[in-house]
């Protein structure tokens, strides 16, 4: 790793069992403009040929590729990826989902600004991939102390991270990791909604599938896109 200022950083731990996702996540890490950053790559998939992530890893910066045995659940592997995170901020990434290129930047500015320990998105874009379909998820909860922030979106403080594991499970992880902070007094904060986007896909591609209705009643519907990156990207965090 080159020489960074840790404070000012934010490791990103990005788990993942499917190939055909590597490209999103390196095309994720590359856009950030926030410089003081490093990818933790855990893949969880025996069938997968670790070599092939390490050779992609060797045109990017501070990437390392590890890999567990597949049985080994989603919360232990971010737990292990954490273990390996360098920086003060430590990110669940999800493998298939868009982060925009100011999406650390906005984060640190929360960190910053505010005496939270965990910031992430309550209200957020989602892209049905299928219908081309742009909603808004949880509408009203931005830029503000919120209970929960989605999944994907988390950013910790290492050090609560580390008093405050992932439970040893692969659904779920990330909702008892935060009720579990908020017990313990930990602030959770919520960003904009701009810089991320939830993808929808096959529902054979997704670890959490709730039904459509329950996605459509908590979210509004924007407009069907065929770029839906000029609506979620900003450049003003």
């Amino acid at each position: 790793m080159k020489e960074m200022n840790k404070d000012q950083g934010i490791s990103i731990v990005a788990c993942t069992n499917k190939m055909k996702y590597m490209d999103n996540i390196f095309s994720n890490y590359e856009r950030q403009i926030l410089q003081e950053k490093e990818l933790i790559i855990v893949l969880n998939n025996d069938s997968q040929d670790i070599n092939e992530w390490k050779k992609k890893a060797e045109k990017y910066a501070n990437v390392r590729v590890y890999q567990l045995p597949e049985e080994t659940t989603l919360g232990s592997c971010l737990n292990f990826g954490r273990e390996q995170a360098k920086l003060r901020y430590v990110a669940k990434w999800d493998d298939d989902d868009y982060y925009g290129s100011a999406f650390l930047h906005e984060a640190l500015k929360a960190f910053e600004g505010t005496n939270a320990d965990i910031v992430g998105k309550r209200t957020a874009f989602m892209y049905i991939s299928k219908s081309k379909e742009l909603r808004l998820r949880f509408p009203g909860n931005e830029s503000k102390r919120v209970n929960t922030v989605l999944g994907g979106t988390i950013i910790a403080k290492k050090t609560v991270m580390e008093k405050v594991p992932f439970l040893d499970r692969s659904l779920g992880e990330d909702v008892t990791f935060q009720k579990n902070a908020r017990a313990k007094g930990y602030r959770i904060f919520s960003t904009s909604r701009f810089n991320y986007t939830y993808f929808r896909w096959d529902s054979s591609d997704h670890t959490w599938n709730p039904p459509s209705k329950y996605l459509k009643r908590k979210s509004k519907h924007i407009g069907y896109i065929d770029d839906f990156r000029k609506i979620v990207d900003t450049s003003d965090n």
